[in-house]
């Protein structure tokens, strides 16, 4: 079967799975439509208008405007499905709109994964029906104490499924089985939107830790408003006792894992990392070490290390001052960062979701690294490979080494 001839199939596959969401988003859209106020209704409509033309935009001149903040993607469809106004037609199929890598690394296509694939509405579908209904917050984080001689395999936006194939996430984590490690630790994302069923399916294949493992809040978690995300918790990791942050210690590190995305603007799709009060008082409370590294789903800085993001101020403030370390996803990448002050930098949201060579990072003088190395991969030619980030602590010192999903070391602090 060619490749066209099998993402046919695949369109084909997606329309039965997408008249019902279909349905049920009309259905979802009504039920709120009632509920809102006029000004939040029109907020909405604006968001799916912005949607939809940040996508023309793109597919016409091939980047995002630089004059206007991007919106999310998930939004792109909105407007057609929903029947709001008379959108002109976005492309649906492999043969309308061929695969392209932006700028950022992200494929726009029509494919399973990349920006225009249909099924990203069943995110907007859940961020409908949850938008004022959300899961409650607990706040009983746990505070583990670790060896001295400890390992972590970190991997970010993994949450894809299935384990039944060669998909990138069952690769990914073959090669965190082989760390052996002490703890494993998932920064957050399980598509299409963080579902009690998505979260019991694409989570099902997740390496466990020695001694346990960790998985972070998203804003593809709070899509479902997070009850998917706390049942998830409590059935396969068990050590975070039902709370979404967490830390850990030992006389040399203090390890934090931190809810970025529950407080976060609904209104923008939780894209935006936020802290709530609750765990900024308990990161006051924790114990001082002389090696401090955070763990997030959102960044602290922009794609290129350029800028701070809105979240980084208030981490370091709340921890009392900069972290050594800090790992984060979000943005599908591998990313190392060159030192900034005393911070060490990682974008580890590679995990699984397939992705490009991120040019704009191309002779970026505060990155030392970022993946290119294309993955052989039939079904997406354009995609450079998966991976995770091996972090080996041992007294004071720190090994770290992405590992890509063929076992390849793709980048080493040593």
């Amino acid at each position: 079967m060619s490749l066209l001839h099998h993402w046919e199939h695949e369109f084909d596959k997606v329309k039965v799975r997408l008249h019902g969401l279909v349905t049920r988003l009309e259905m979802s859209w009504q039920k709120l439509v009632n509920e809102l106020e006029p000004e939040e209704f029109e907020a909405i409509v604006k968001l799916l208008q912005r949607g939809h033309d940040q996508a023309q935009y793109v597919i016409k001149h091939g980047e995002l405007p630089d004059d206007e903040p991007a919106v999310p993607w998930e939004l792109a469809h909105g407007l057609s499905i929903l029947k709001i106004g008379n959108p002109s037609p976005l492309p649906q199929t492999v043969a309308e709109l061929p695969t392209q890598v932006l700028k950022d690394g992200t494929l726009l296509g029509c494919r399973k994964w990349e920006l225009l694939d249909l099924l990203w509405s069943e995110a907007l579908l859940k961020w409908i029906e949850n938008l004022r209904h959300h899961a409650t917050f607990a706040t009983n984080p746990a505070l583990v104490k670790m060896d001295s001689d400890v390992v972590l395999a970190i991997a970010g936006d993994w949450g894809t499924g299935p384990f039944d194939s060669h998909a990138p996430a069952v690769a990914v984590a073959n090669q965190m089985q082989l760390a052996e490690a002490d703890f494993t630790i998932h920064l957050g994302d399980v598509y299409y939107a963080g579902t009690h069923s998505q979260e019991d399916v694409d989570m099902a294949g997740w390496p466990q830790g020695k001694q346990g493992s960790f998985t972070l809040n998203s804003n593809h978690e709070m899509y479902s408003g997070a009850h998917g995300y706390f049942k998830e918790l409590a059935k396969r990791f068990p050590v975070q006792q039902g709370t979404s942050y967490f830390a850990l210690y030992n006389d040399d590190w203090l390890v934090v894992g931190l809810d970025t995305a529950y407080a976060s603007d609904a209104m923008n799709l939780y894209m935006d990392g936020t802290l709530n009060t609750q765990q900024i008082e308990w990161m006051k409370t924790l114990p001082k070490r002389k090696k401090l590294m955070v763990l997030s789903h959102h960044q602290g800085f922009d794609i290129s290390g350029h800028n701070k993001t809105a979240l980084y101020q208030p981490v370091c403030d709340a921890l009392g001052r900069e972290p050594d370390y800090w790992y984060w996803g979000h943005l599908h990448n591998g990313i190392c960062y060159a030192p900034q002050g005393g911070l060490h930098a990682r974008c580890a949201g590679h995990g699984a979701i397939p992705y490009g060579t991120t040019s704009e990072l191309n002779g970026h003088v505060r990155v030392l690294w970022s993946e290119t190395q294309l993955a052989g991969d039939e079904a997406y030619p354009l995609r450079v490979l998966n991976g995770y980030v091996k972090v080996q602590l041992k007294g004071e010192e720190i090994v770290e080494t992405f590992y890509g999903e063929d076992g390849s070391v793709r980048w080493s602090s040593q």
